[in-house]
């Protein structure tokens, strides 16, 4: 869930279950961007902090880095072992995450979104999530 606080101030939660280690990302990006898996990129495990957050504009040209730093950031992890459903016998996990931070930018933008990627030897997996502004606000938003 992304909430705009309309301040220049965005917040982004969200949660993700997993079966083995991967690289979480979190990008800033222009509700145009198209979800697509080359905003993953291998990296080394474990999670890194999310890189520095850049824009795409409509036409697809690269733009500046958006003006925007990382206010707040907590990760909870928890880790659980547990028979392997192919196998009893054997010993899996599971991984349970819960992350959350907030973006201070230098202007405030209309409409923002936002790309959480997530990459392991397993699978890949990338969710992009813009406000909703109907919730949040008396007057609805059509943009």
């Amino acid at each position: 869930k992304i909430v705009d606080h309309i301040n220049a101030t965005f917040s982004v939660y969200f949660r993700h279950n997993s079966s083995s280690l991967g690289n979480v990302s979190v990008s800033i990006v222009p509700p145009s961007k198209a979800v697509g898996f080359e905003v993953l990129v291998p990296a080394p495990l474990p999670l890194p902090r999310p890189p520095p957050e850049q824009s795409t504009l409509p036409e697809g040209r690269p733009a500046k880095a958006l003006n925007c730093h990382v206010e707040y950031e907590k990760t909870n992890r928890a880790r659980k072992n547990k028979p392997c459903l192919y196998d009893p016998s054997k010993v899996c996990f599971t991984e349970h995450t819960q992350s959350h931070a907030a973006w201070l930018c230098a202007k405030p933008f209309k409409v923002i979104c936002i790309f959480i990627s997530f990459l392991s030897i397993d699978y890949k997996l990338v969710q992009k999530v813009c406000p909703d502004y109907n919730f949040q606000h008396d007057n609805p938003y059509f943009g």
